[in-house]
């Protein structure tokens, strides 16, 4: 499901650059839902994830002096989410382990507990194959099917030619329907009968 772009005003921008307390904590507050959006959907459940935003907003109010518009604010935000998420797969291996445990959803209203197992194993096994995919091909997936980013928004943010974007997102996809169907087949093979 795509999201509402964000979007960042050019005076909240050009506050923030002048350090000014008010507008960093106001940016904060405008971009957290995303940044930490954006961080679950590259690195996954994972335990370190307030860490990595904090080093994320540590990156954007340590150089938003030097960002000068040639790219959209959320562009920008997001290659330093891309970077800080990089970071920690090379931290601690690029195929480490992901935990199982998917973030607590809202039920949706009138579901019957079977129906949210459903909607549990289902994002589960999602989180495991996007896991399994390799760092590159994983966060071009992300950025262009669940962000809606465009070829040419993610190629300024990862800093690689557009066609290299495009030659990711069809290997992605192609690993990705291959990793969730065993996911889906290992699912029925381990339920109770």
């Amino acid at each position: 499901m795509m999201r509402k772009r964000l979007a960042v005003s050019g005076e909240l921008i050009a506050r923030c650059q002048q350090k000014e307390p008010d507008a960093e904590r106001e940016l904060f507050h405008e971009t957290i839902d995303d940044v930490h959006r954006i961080l679950y959907r590259l690195v996954g459940p994972a335990e370190d994830i307030e860490d990595l935003v904090q080093q994320v907003y540590l990156g954007v109010f340590g150089s938003i002096g030097r960002f000068e518009g040639r790219s959209a604010f959320s562009t920008w935000l997001f290659s330093i989410c891309i970077r800080v998420a990089r970071k920690r797969a090379r931290g601690a291996g690029r195929f480490a382990r992901l935990r199982d445990k998917v973030a607590a959803q809202p039920q949706k209203p009138g579901a019957t507990p079977d129906e949210e197992l459903a909607r549990a194993q289902k994002a589960q096994a999602v989180h495991r194959a996007l896991a399994r995919l390799p760092y590159k091909q994983r966060t071009v997936l992300v950025l262009y099917e669940m962000e809606g980013f465009s070829g040419k928004e993610i190629a300024e943010s990862l800093r690689v030619p557009e066609a290299t974007v495009w030659t990711r997102l069809h290997h992605a996809r192609k690993a990705f329907r291959r990793s969730f169907e065993w996911e889906k087949k290992e699912q029925r093979n381990h339920a109770p009968s």
